[in-house]
């Protein structure tokens, strides 16, 4: 005969083991979140409240509160390294745009050999950042790089200053915004492309009863029902641009000069050159505040985009 003293404890244990078992399937994300989010996070708190510096060990190490946040915003060099990451961050973005557009819009037509083509379009994007800053690297070479050969030569056929790419202030800048453009217009043209091929071929009919210009409907038709698309597209790829490290840092760490020395570039050379880890995290964190602030702007602009288009297919 069961004992009833077991028995009525049965249903408890289940209840428990119901109530546990979740966190037991959880345990090992949570645990991952804690080492890889959670304390990295906290411990640029702790940072960035005191003054250590690694090359000076002997220095006390006390709570300095906002100070270092206070210090960066004094320094010249934040505004300049904010500076030239919102010119990096534009300008690539809004040119990667109009690209990735106008190739989607070539593509909806027919085209022989459009797999192969898009292949092609579609493979600077799948290629390491880090790869892609050592390729242009050696091509824009002084001299003897690829592209600086034949442009040399070129200049010198037309009796021109040669051109110097990542060697000059003027002009760093705008090579790194035209590879960042090589390698991430592949993106947009794949977002951009889906949304064109979601768009249903209806309202275009009705425009060509209509009689409507092709640049009508581009700008009555196809943008407006592109929204989504592409407020998908230059969040991601503006979330993406300012926070670019990989091939600034091949290509020219900051220089010449710190005429290309973005935000990025400028926190790592804090942290590993200057070993000020205080200021470095105290910078960590206005990056991370201002991606918050964009994200959660296009995020707005998106959702208010939405309930838009639902108003507009109510009956």
């Amino acid at each position: 005969m069961p004992d009833p003293r077991t028995a009525a404890a049965a249903p408890r244990v289940a209840i428990q083991n119901r109530r546990w078992f979740p966190w037991l399937l959880m345990g090992p994300t949570l645990i991952i979140l804690f080492v890889v989010g959670i304390f990295p996070f906290g411990y640029s708190l702790y940072l960035a409240s005191t003054n250590i510096i690694l090359s000076k060990p002997y220095l006390e190490t006390w709570f300095v509160g906002l100070e270092q946040y206070q210090a960066l915003v004094q320094d010249p060099g934040f505004f300049n390294a904010l500076k030239l990451t919102l010119i990096f961050t534009v300008s690539a973005v809004f040119l990667e745009f109009w690209a990735g557009l106008g190739l989607a819009l070539l593509f909806r037509r027919r085209i022989r050999g459009k797999a192969l083509y898009r292949l092609a379009i579609l493979l600077p994007m799948v290629v390491p950042p880090l790869v892609v800053g050592l390729i242009w690297k050696y091509m824009l070479f002084p001299n003897s790089g690829l592209i600086s050969y034949y442009a040399n030569a070129l200049a010198g056929m037309i009796d021109m200053a040669p051109p110097t790419f990542l060697n000059d202030p003027g002009s760093a800048l705008r090579t790194l915004i035209f590879i960042d453009v090589w390698q991430w217009t592949p993106f947009m043209f794949l977002i951009l492309h889906a949304g064109l091929a979601a768009i249903p071929p209806e309202p275009y009919e009705a425009a060509e009863i209509d009689g409507a210009g092709a640049w009508r409907v581009f700008w009555t038709i196809t943008m407006p029902m592109l929204k989504p698309a592409i407020l998908i597209a230059v969040v991601i790829r503006t979330m993406d641009a300012f926070r670019t490290y990989d091939q600034i840092a091949v290509l020219t760490s900051g220089g010449p000069g710190n005429s290309t020395e973005t935000l990025n570039i400028w926190l790592t050379n804090l942290a590993f050159r200057f070993f000020d880890v205080s200021k470095a995290a105290a910078l960590s964190l206005i990056i991370f505040v201002l991606i918050l602030a964009m994200s959660t702007l296009f995020i707005r602009i998106l959702s208010r985009t939405r309930i838009e288009e639902g108003k507009q297919d109510e009956p």
